[in-house]
């Protein structure tokens, strides 16, 4: 999995946090879960992790399971996204620079 660019974010004026929804996904939170703070006041940092009351029903919750469909549909939303990416910084390449053989897009399939 690849690591996203950190972000910064504001602290309400009651001290609270609000996490965007992709962090909370990746982290398989949903809002009303209770979470446990660790504070490490010699690295300046804070570690939030998932607060599970009863582990074995936790476990027991039906999670939603995504299907085959939604995990092809997402596949080929990446492979579009990086052949976009792909086709754009082409585009933006300077016009003395050659064609490298990394930038045929058959050599890495």
């Amino acid at each position: 999995m690849a690591k996203k660019k950190p972000r910064t974010l504001d602290v309400g004026p009651g001290g609270e946090v609000k996490l965007p929804p992709d962090a909370l996904e990746a982290i398989g939170w949903e809002p009303g879960e209770q979470v446990r703070l660790q504070i490490d006041t010699r690295g300046k940092r804070i570690v939030l992790e998932r607060h599970v009351e009863d582990a074995w029903a936790d476990a027991l919750k039906q999670r939603p399971e995504k299907g085959f469909e939604d995990i092809l549909s997402e596949q080929a939303q990446r492979e579009e996204d990086a052949k976009d990416v792909f086709e754009r910084r082409l585009k933006e390449r300077k016009p003395g620079e050659g064609r490298r053989p990394e930038d045929d897009p058959d050599r890495w399939r």
